[in-house]
């Protein structure tokens, strides 16, 4: 009896023992945070970082600032470097309470990271899941999640946010920054075709009330056809991103469609409609010429290539769909 309580007592001091070790590599790492709250890693404190934080996610980004022997520079390291400091400091200043590290390795500085793990490629974002009491962790033995990095995952800090967002389950809002290129860019079509409008257009349409009357009609018929308030009541979101990061433009299913399948259904209705109706005035005014005639042509040629593509994209939706073009 003695000798089994004296082996309860020796197990219960090493649980303790090992439980505030566990404690005091938190305290000593969590110091190690930058002002985005990552850690750095480096050949020097790797053997104390490598078998993680008790109960901590460990998220692991493997990159390179310095070019390989070809001169060559890792792009997709250098592009999503600041994306993965954003999400970070969004992660400590919205979710203060979620146990997770941010961890970056230069593997020009961490050779004992490279040999442990087995690199051959960069760069790689790893996610550890907590390690418990009694688990034998290490970055190069342990499970672990993979961030696919593509030229689609590192042009925007949402779709690395959503990914650690769905593990952690927790909310973290990103912020985009904004575009001036992008901005000045729509700014100047925006410009250019309202001064064809106003120059062009408007001059040649007698009744500017009833056209736009007609035109605000036309918009409102538009949204209700398409299913604006379908999307709207659901609160569907208006575009959504496949597993690579891609806009999905359709979705599959009759029963379901994105924000931006109104926008698309409605252009192409908007399309037709008016090549159409541009046909018949073509067809009822001025004399037969050769002018005329391959605009009627042309014409033809855009209604029948609007309506195919808008068949192939119907099929998208009803894959059982037997009519095509």
């Amino acid at each position: 009896m003695q000798f089994n309580q004296l082996l309860f007592f020796w197990y219960f001091v090493v649980f303790q023992r090992s439980v505030y070790a566990l404690l005091d590599n938190a305290k000593s790492i969590l110091p190690l945070q930058d002002s985005n709250g990552i850690i750095r890693v480096t050949d020097a404190n790797y053997d104390e970082l490598k078998s993680g934080v008790f109960d901590y996610y460990n998220i692991l980004f493997i990159t390179t600032t310095k070019s390989n022997k070809q001169g060559l520079v890792c792009e997709t390291c250098n592009k999503f470097e600041p994306i993965y400091r954003k999400v970070s400091l969004a992660t400590h200043q919205q979710a203060p309470g979620a146990k997770v590290l941010f961890f970056q390795a230069d593997v020009s500085e961490n050779r004992k990271l490279v040999k442990e793990i087995g690199l051959t490629t960069i760069p790689h974002v790893l996610v550890f899941p907590p390690p418990q009491l009694g688990d034998e962790f290490k970055w190069s033995k342990s499970e672990f999640y993979q961030y696919e990095l593509n030229s689609n995952s590192v042009k925007t800090p949402l779709h690395f946010g959503d990914f650690l967002a769905k593990i952690l389950k927790v909310y973290i809002g990103i912020s985009e920054d904004f575009e001036y290129k992008e901005f000045a860019i729509y700014f100047a079509i925006c410009v250019i075709v309202f001064s064809i409008l106003k120059r062009k257009v408007l001059p040649m349409i007698p009744n500017k009330s009833k056209f736009f009357c007609g035109l605000f009609s036309l918009g409102i018929i538009m949204l209700s056809i398409t299913g604006f308030k379908f999307t709207q009541m659901n609160g569907i979101p208006f575009i959504a991103r496949d597993s690579k990061g891609q806009i999905m433009y359709f979705s599959g299913g009759m029963s379901w469609q994105f924000g931006i399948e109104i926008f698309t259904v409605s252009m192409m209705y908007i399309g037709m409609g008016l090549a159409t109706l541009t046909l018949i005035y073509i067809v009822k005014t001025g004399t037969e010429t050769r002018l005329k005639n391959g605009a009627m042509i042309a014409i033809s040629c855009l209604v029948y290539y609007t309506f195919s593509y808008f068949l192939s994209c119907f099929k998208i939706k009803n894959p059982e769909y037997p009519y095509t073009i």
